[in-house]
């Protein structure tokens, strides 16, 4: 089977933009948390990413963003950006290939967006969480089988969210969601993880961790 998808990626008309802000400033009292997925259509501009996060800050909702390169600049001061290793290598201007390009990289992506943490998902390597209170977290990746990575940066920045929106740390979050993560790539397809299998996987691994 072959699609063939048509589309426009220009940015969508100011009008556009005051009916999604209306809308974010009419809800934002029943959300627990934000999440900005870049998929770089047009419809994720610098003003309305400005504008969602001021709104968010002002009213104490962590928000999480799934970027996109071209588009770095627009993610200042929101709560945590989750780019995978090409991203942040490509956005920081640093090689990561070794350690210390990571520990560099994850550095200056903090400094530039002035947000209160990066994490960097690294494939088989796990992931690094970096916090603006000078903290660096590596997390080993907890896949057992790799069986399709589709979805995998989705599942992961819904995870971060829910998991803040329901009082988790930065560290937490971030552990969390490389569990779950962990377990949708283990799936064929577009997969989902269900609340059992991921409180059966965190359990497992703090049992696992416990017995080392």
């Amino acid at each position: 089977m072959v699609r063939f998808d048509r589309e426009k990626k220009e940015k969508v008309h100011l009008d556009t933009v005051k009916t999604i802000m209306d809308y974010v400033s009419e809800k934002i009292n029943s959300f627990d948390s934000i999440i900005i997925s870049d998929y770089a259509k047009g419809v994720i501009s610098e003003e309305l990413v400005e504008e969602v996060i001021a709104l968010a800050k002002k009213k104490d909702k962590p928000i999480a963003v799934d970027p996109k390169v071209s588009h770095f600049d627009f993610y200042k001061y929101a709560t945590i950006v989750t780019p995978n290793n090409d991203e942040a290598s490509m956005a920081s201007g640093i090689e990561i290939e070794n350690e210390a390009g990571l520990l560099r990289a994850g550095e200056v992506l903090l400094n530039k967006l002035g947000s209160d943490a990066v994490l960097i998902t690294r494939g088989e390597h796990g992931m690094s969480l970096f916090e603006n209170n000078g903290e660096i977290t590596h997390i080993p990746t907890v896949a057992k089988e790799v069986y399709d990575v589709s979805g995998a940066g989705d599942t992961v920045i819904g995870t971060v969210a829910l998991s803040m929106a329901s009082g988790a740390s930065l560290k937490e979050a971030a552990v969390i969601s490389n569990f779950a993560a962990g377990i949708v790539v283990g799936k064929i397809g577009t997969a989902t993880v269900t609340p059992k299998e991921l409180k059966d996987a965190v359990d497992n691994g703090l049992a696992e961790k416990r017995r080392r």
